[in-house]
């Protein structure tokens, strides 16, 4: 979905847990930014498997929402654990098929250390290289719009 796409801005505030977890996808690569996580969430809570629709009559005391709120929380536990256990599962088997190959002991989790700081510092400096990229985007639309003025 291109920026283009957006119309609507929806504003929520979280528990630090929520935040830290959306923010750890981030970090992780798994999403671009945490506004992808929110609407990746969002589309998973409205269009997933086992979709939600909306109560017949509104429940006393906020029942349902509770329930709704309990199912995400549940549903986002779990594909947090399943991307852990996805993640762990390729650090062994690369870690066995460099032994294999290197005759050097390599501990799964060296490996894992080694790819969450590389894409750190590759994501700095993307970051950098598209922010330049951007204001040199700017200056040259400001510079074509005077002197087409």
């Amino acid at each position: 979905m291109t920026d283009n796409n957006l119309d609507r801005r929806v504003q929520a505030n979280v528990p630090v847990e929520l935040k830290e977890r959306v923010r750890d996808l981030v970090e992780h690569q798994l999403f671009e930014s945490e506004a992808e996580v929110v609407r990746a969430a969002l589309w998973q809570f409205f269009d997933g498997e086992n979709s939600f629709a909306l109560p017949q009559q509104p429940a006393a005391g906020g029942e349902a929402s509770l329930e709704l709120h309990r199912d995400l929380k549940e549903r986002l536990d779990l594909l947090a654990w399943l991307h852990t256990v996805t993640l762990l599962l390729l650090a062994a088997i690369a870690s066995r098929l460099l032994e294999a190959m290197t005759h050097q002991k390599v501990e799964p989790n060296q490996l894992i250390e080694q790819a969450l700081r590389s894409s750190a510092d590759e994501r700095d400096s993307t970051r950098r290289q598209l922010a330049a990229g951007w204001r040199a985007f700017r200056d040259v639309k400001a510079h074509n719009s005077k002197t087409q003025a």
